[in-house]
């Protein structure tokens, strides 16, 4: 029935889109008096006319809420990574684990926008996940949807801006694209040679190094270059721990990553251009998985704990402080490492009215290995591990001998892709066509403990993912954009020691209609509106999920309505509003659910229907030449409903008041309110970002709510060299953003007070 219904509404779409096309006449008044975006936007180089920033990859959008961070307040505000960027929107939620590297894949990694984990990450407009990833958002129900850890993405210091789209908006994103897009554009050379040496360092003996090099070459500098290197380090962090309140060291946060980026252009004349770009990144990471529980910190507890374990006594709720035993990682050594090499390959054969025609080829090859070589807690002669730090656990740790010194996990995600787009203006209409094919695989090798050998699968998927889109200008105030996106998704093939398998018959086609709008009131005021089909498929550690009544998960497929106005009160003041509504059909979840099998409520993977409403305010306001202030409010909540006969789990709950919809709404900060305030006057500038989240359940946080200040200070020496202070968490908060039912409370602390002083050199 659904898929009639989506056949109906993308007739009604590409009709709206011929229609607009062939009929001329119906517009020719307006057509003698549209501008095109490309010349209203002399009169200010950084709006449209519907008060979008512009940039260099603004003909992707149609409508929506969208914030871009730019490259001047990257180096103002000295951004140690992209999600240090990124926290500031209004809307975005990280849930992270508090460190930089960690257990890939299965630590607590989220992204969301306005609520909705199923966002996608791009650079200059592609896409950097692996279909088949199983490291990265392992699974729909633990874990991100995103498939991407965003710091291993790119440095910061390669990055022009950062464009964060909410809501699925235009086609060319993808039909997954729930909650919204990361787009991160990269640098590209200057006219001018020019380099930059940018050293910092600070708390935690945390040190960076960035360096670039930019230029042009040729007669008529034609091709330009951008290269940059980059290392980062940092030893073990510190936090406030939010249980205790006590100041502790996180062992097994240390990191040192490094990076090299190069982009060559080489521009053939205004419409046609070569961009080649290359990026590498590797890193090697602690492994901590947990903070203690310093309640449970002592000898004492250290041997009940132990005890209670070989009882069968696993997790926190029925062993309190059994996550003591996982800093025996962080203590032994454990790590985790990683190496990504990165080749985009592009062709511009075509420009017109802000569209590009391109056709682009990429590879991406990440490797992740790792070393898991905690001790046994119990020896061979049946004595325990004795206490971290008594008198007998140097003696130990010293003289134990280590089953396994090299890697014990070995994993590579592979996937090549070759993208053609095509843009034409025709009349009142901008058309544009998509088509991608990318072929993903992914290779682990894990080490079995027990006889010393090695289990190996490898699992494919091929993707087409297309669209057609018409950006309609109805008026010089008027755009409408109906589009039909594609996606035509291979099975998954799994091939291991025993031979080849299917994970049976995952092939999926379906078309995804969307539909937005923008309007301009007038110069300071204007409204969009949009509705988009979404679309998800199951990824492949979804298959073999216990469910209850042992069929597959289904794809997840729903719909998003987004609505938004922006007004300029006056020259100095603007406010926007941004609402959406999801409602997904076939969520993908873990909940406790009636058995008819066990007689009783179990835990399974589900498919069930998903309500999401958020909101998003937003006030920016410039005080005078000198102060500038942005004010947002942002809030969320799910309803989660039953489907297919299933029933829920009505005791369910994280306190004894509490409904499996509080269970889901309470593992996240409810509200969220920022504050960004900044001061520019001379060779002078300092920001102070503020971030303040509230109606957190105190079962699974430390408090109900917590307050985070950020703070940079920069000083121009001269033209070339710029000194600068950043100081993360002012006040030391103790605070968490995620939470783990097995684990327990504070398991996940953010890091303490950080400083960082440094000095930015041009030559």
């Amino acid at each position: 029935m659904r898929l009639k219904k989506q056949y109906l509404v993308a007739a009604v779409t590409l009709g709206i889109m011929n229609w607009t096309t062939y009929s001329e006449a119906a517009f020719d008044e307006n057509l003698n008096e549209y501008t095109l975006d490309a010349v209203v936007v002399e009169a200010d180089a950084t709006k449209d006319q519907f008060g979008n920033t512009i940039t260099e990859q603004s003909y992707y959008r149609t409508g929506g809420d969208v914030k871009v961070i730019t490259r001047e307040e990257i180096e103002k505000r000295h951004y140690q990574d992209l999600t240090d960027a990124i926290k500031r929107i209004p809307g975005v939620t990280f849930q992270n684990p508090g460190y930089r590297g960690g257990e890939y894949g299965y630590a607590p990694y989220s992204l969301s926008i306005n609520g909705d984990s199923r966002v996608v990450v791009l650079v200059d407009g592609r896409r950097v996940d692996n279909a088949t990833s199983t490291r990265f958002g392992s699974s729909n129900a633990s874990g991100t949807r995103t498939m991407v850890d965003l710091n291993q993405v790119v440095n910061i210091n390669n990055v022009e801006k950062i464009e964060v789209i909410k809501g699925p908006g235009a086609s060319v994103y993808g039909a997954d694209a729930t909650g919204g897009v990361i787009n991160i554009i990269t640098r590209k050379g200057a006219d001018e040679n020019q380099g930059t040496i940018d050293l910092s360092t600070g708390s935690w003996k945390k040190h960076n190094y960035n360096v670039t090099y930019s230029g042009s070459a040729g007669d008529d500098k034609s091709w330009k270059y951008f290269i940059s290197l980059d290392r980062e380090m940092s030893g073990d962090t510190k936090y406030k721990d939010g249980l205790t309140g006590g100041n502790y060291t996180y062992r097994g946060t240390e990191f040192k990553e490094e990076g090299a980026n190069i982009r060559i252009d080489k521009d053939f004349s205004d419409t046609e251009n070569l961009r080649i770009w290359y990026n590498h990144r590797n890193g090697k990471d602690g492994y901590p998985i947990t903070a203690p529980d310093y309640r449970f910190w002592n000898e004492t507890e250290w041997n009940r704990i132990i005890q209670d374990t070989e009882d069968g006594k696993f997790g926190n709720t029925t062993n309190p402080g059994y996550r003591n035993l996982f800093v025996l990682d962080a203590l032994s050594g454990s790590y985790n490492a990683f190496r990504n090499n990165d080749i985009d390959i592009t062709y511009t054969f075509d420009k017109e009215n802000g569209m590009e025609s391109f056709i682009r080829f990429y590879d991406q090859d990440h490797h992740y290995w790792g070393v898991d070589r905690y001790p046994k807690w119990v020896a061979d002669d049946g004595s325990f591990v004795p206490f971290p730090g008594s008198p007998a656990w140097d003696d130990f740790i010293n003289n134990y001998q280590f089953s396994k010194t090299g890697p014990t996990t070995l994993y590579n995600e592979k996937n090549q892709g070759l993208q053609l787009q095509y843009g034409k203006s025709i009349d009142n209409n901008d058309l544009l066509f998509g088509l991608t094919y990318d072929k993903a695989k992914t290779y682990t090798k894990s080490l079995n403990r027990k006889d010393n050998t090695w289990k190996t699968t490898h699992v494919e998927r091929d993707s087409i993912l297309g669209f057609v889109q018409d950006k309609i200008h109805l008026s010089d105030k008027w755009d409408i954009t109906p589009a039909i996106r594609y996606s035509n998704y291979s099975t998954f093939d799994k091939t291991n020691d025993a031979g080849t398998v299917s994970q049976g018959n995952t092939s999926s086609i379906i078309f995804t209609p969307t539909i937005n709008t923008q309007y301009a009131f007038d110069d300071t005021t204007s409204a969009y509106l949009g509705w988009a089909s979404v679309y998800r498929p199951i990824k492949s550690a979804d298959y073999g999920k216990d469910t209850p009544n042992g069929a597959p998960l289904k794809d997840e497929e729903g719909d998003v309505w987004t609505f938004g106005v922006r007004k300029d009160i006056d020259d100095k003041t603007s406010v926007a509003l941004h609402y959406d509504w999801t409602d997904m059909d076939n969520a993908i979840t873990n909940y406790s659910v009636w058995s008819d099998v066990d007689k009783d409520f179990v835990n399974k993977n589900v498919n069930a229907q998903e309500t999401k409403k958020s909101i998003n305010l937003t006030m920016d306001h410039q005080f005078d030449d000198h102060w500038n202030l942005s004010l947002a409010y942002s809030h969320m909540k799910d309803e989660w409903k039953a489907k297919d006969g299933m029933q829920f789990d009505p005791d369910i709950n994280l306190d004894d008041n509490s409904n499996v919809n509080t269970m889901i709404n309470a593992l996240r900060p409810a509200n969220h309110y920022i504050a960004n305030l900044s001061y520019e006057n001379g060779k002078w500038y300092t920001g102070l970002l503020a971030n303040y989240y509230t109606g957190m359940d105190t079962t699974a946080f430390t408090d109900k709510h917590f307050f985070v200040l950020d703070w940079n200070l920069n000083y121009e020496i001269n033209d070339d060299t710029t000194a600068y202070v950043t100081i993360t968490n002012l006040t030391n908060e103790a605070y968490e953003n995620a939470y783990s039912a097995y684990n327990g409370i504070g398991a996940a602390p953010q890091p303490g007070r950080c400083y960082m002083v440094g000095m930015r050199y041009k030559f």
